[in-house]
């Protein structure tokens, strides 16, 4: 009987053993769930700096890119001046009166024996002749090479020797192109004519801005004209230019106009 219940008992505690022995792992070595190991983390995450803005280079003044070309042309623009002396500039007004007379005397010749006035009735480009067409076309494209010599004439004083008369010669010419505002009626003309939905009334717009030009455009050109020949006189004189540039002759009081009188 006491051998039967020290049997049960050693039995009992057998059994019990292995729960009071198990025991729970440390924490650091338990491994982390899948999903523990990919969320992100709640820091901030440090990213280098962004490298510094690069300073773009400072263009110097003579290094400008030359001005554009004009967005029309008849083929008489003036050549960009590209001289850093006195002489140079000299030089090159020589070259600039003489192209600038031969554009005006061709914008003079388009419209020589016209009327010196509107088309009657017109009421839309189909309504003007062809070669009336053609004739504003061509006096657009003078229009955007004349701009090109008054851009030139603009800085022309500063290349040119110190002389007073010569910089009064060049101050007139360069006010005289800033004066002149007629010829802008071509460009304005020819746009009415390649767009004439554009302009309402058409008919009204043609004519305000024909007349504008009929009036005034052959006293501006010309006082452009005698400008440039005035600078002309005052180099020669000054001594500024080793040879004498050519003198362009003037232009006739009277436009050219039919049976037009003197202005």
């Amino acid at each position: 009987m006491r051998r039967a219940l020290l049997l049960a008992v050693a039995a009992l505690a057998g059994s019990l053993r292995p729960a009071v022995a198990q025991k729970v792992p440390p924490a650091s070595t338990r491994q982390s769930s899948p999903t523990a190991a990919s969320a992100p983390p709640a820091a901030k995450v440090l990213r280098p700096a962004a490298a510094p803005a690069v300073p773009a280079p400072v263009t110097p003044q003579s290094a400008q890119p030359p001005a554009p070309a004009p967005a029309h042309s008849a083929g008489l623009a003036a050549p960009p001046y590209t001289g850093d002396t006195p002489e140079a500039a000299v030089a090159y007004t020589g070259q600039f009166v003489h192209l600038l007379d031969s554009t005006i005397v061709a914008l003079v010749a388009t419209f020589r024996n016209t009327s010196g006035q509107p088309v009657l009735g017109a009421r839309g480009p189909e309504t003007l002749s062809q070669r009336e067409r053609d004739r504003w076309t061509r006096c657009r494209d003078l229009y955007w090479d004349l701009t090109t010599y008054a851009s030139a004439a603009a800085s022309l004083g500063q290349a040119l020797p110190a002389g007073p008369d010569v910089q009064l010669a060049a101050a007139r010419l360069d006010s005289a192109f800033s004066e002149s505002t007629a010829t802008a009626e071509c460009d304005n003309i020819a746009s009415m004519i390649a767009a004439p939905d554009r302009f309402v009334p058409w008919q009204g717009s043609y004519e305000t801005a024909a007349r504008h030009f009929y009036q005034d455009f052959y006293v501006q050109v010309r006082r452009i004209h005698e400008a440039a020949r005035a600078l002309v006189f005052a180099l020669n004189g000054s001594g500024a230019a080793r040879q004498p540039i050519a003198m362009p002759p003037g232009l006739p009081p009277n436009p050219p106009f039919a049976g037009a009188g003197p202005t």
